[in-house]
């Protein structure tokens, strides 16, 4: 019998090393932004599927071989993405009303929403990861923010139906020990403990500085300058960790280009902001005053083209995490600032 097993690995072994030496697959076109002869800031990286469009790791091919590949993961429409800094994504899955975790160096995949006996997830938009891997979800359908554990167990609730009307985006303060939840149809910010209690709130309806109009997501930098992404307004509006107005940008009066429909808003190492647009299928890119600095993508099917993407999400080392929700896929990106600028 282990003569057996022997000559079964060896046969294994030698099957993945065949496969691995076949003809490889069409690379894609490099692709940078802004184009030559400009100084490219942004480069595409790649596009990911699903668990299937991962590569494996060497053991994890040997477990496939003799265990098959277990659960196949795609994308129904993802929404929210997020990175935890290791190796895992995770996905907000509005079609599949749950969310998908990829290990992008194993190539493993797992798909949860169960909120033990208290049910299921319903409409989940947006996720956050905290510095103890705690998983936040925004849920609009069961008007909460639910915290699951690293390993994907509900662990509690934030806020509940008295206390939201659509919560959406979800951001921490530089020590996390205030989280900031958008809620759209009330038109307001709510700030939380980490354990749910409410502290305070900013905001309102209207057409002034400082008020909203279906406001959707929020971003904090290293200074702890909060920034919301008013959707109707197609516009920016900045505040302090206090919820006192500074300043706004991103609307028709700021630049010629406005946005048309904002989505979702994140912070490179540089303190640059990027917010997606629905309606143009492009991202934007602004400096912390609010100057533009670029705008790329087009509306497509092809590697670096969208169709509504939503969330966006960077990591430490500027990796650009993209939901293109109506590809069905997440299209990574990198922020080449740090590097173009040592050249």
């Amino acid at each position: 019998m282990r003569h057996v097993k022997s000559i079964c690995l060896v046969f294994a072994l030698s099957a993945l090393l065949l496969g691995s030496c076949g003809k490889p697959p069409t690379p894609v076109e490099e692709i940078y932004w802004p184009k030559a002869p400009q100084t490219p800031k942004i480069k595409y990286v790649k596009t990911i599927y699903g668990n299937e469009s991962l590569k494996r790791s060497f053991w994890g091919g040997i477990r496939d071989f003799f265990f098959g590949k277990g659960d196949r993961h795609s994308m129904g429409k993802p929404y929210g993405v997020t990175y935890d800094g290791r190796s895992k994504l995770f996905i907000a899955d509005t079609a599949k009303k749950g969310i998908l975790v990829l290990d992008l160096d194993r190539g493993t995949s797992k798909f949860f929403n169960s909120l033990g006996s208290q049910g299921y997830l319903a409409e989940p938009v947006y996720i956050k990861l905290d510095r103890d891997g705690l998983i936040y979800v925004s849920d609009t359908k069961l008007k909460r923010v639910v915290v699951f554990t690293p390993v994907y167990e509900f662990s509690h609730y934030i806020g509940s139906h008295d206390d939201f009307q659509g919560p959406v985006g979800i951001a921490f303060s530089r020590n996390e020990d205030r989280i900031f939840i958008v809620d759209s149809q009330g038109h307001k910010v709510k700030i939380f403990t980490k354990d749910g209690s409410l502290v305070d709130e900013f905001g309102h309806r209207g057409d002034k500085l400082g008020e909203f109009h279906y406001p959707l997501t929020v971003a904090t930098n290293n200074g702890d300058s909060v920034y919301i992404v008013d959707s109707f307004h197609s516009s920016v509006q900045v505040f302090d960790i206090d919820g006192t107005f500074l300043f706004s940008f991103g609307s028709s009066e700021s630049h010629p280009g406005p946005m048309a429909r904002p989505r979702d808003i994140a912070i490179d190492s540089d303190n640059n902001i990027y917010i997606t647009d629905a309606i143009r299928n492009a991202v934007h890119i602004y400096d912390n005053t609010g100057r533009v600095l670029l705008r790329f993508g087009q509306g497509g099917v092809n590697a670096g083209e969208f169709r509504l993407p939503a969330g966006i999400s960077i990591d430490d080392d500027d990796y650009i995490y993209i939901g293109d929700s109506i590809n069905k896929r997440v299209q990574v990106l990198r922020y080449l600032g740090q590097e173009t600028s040592d050249n």
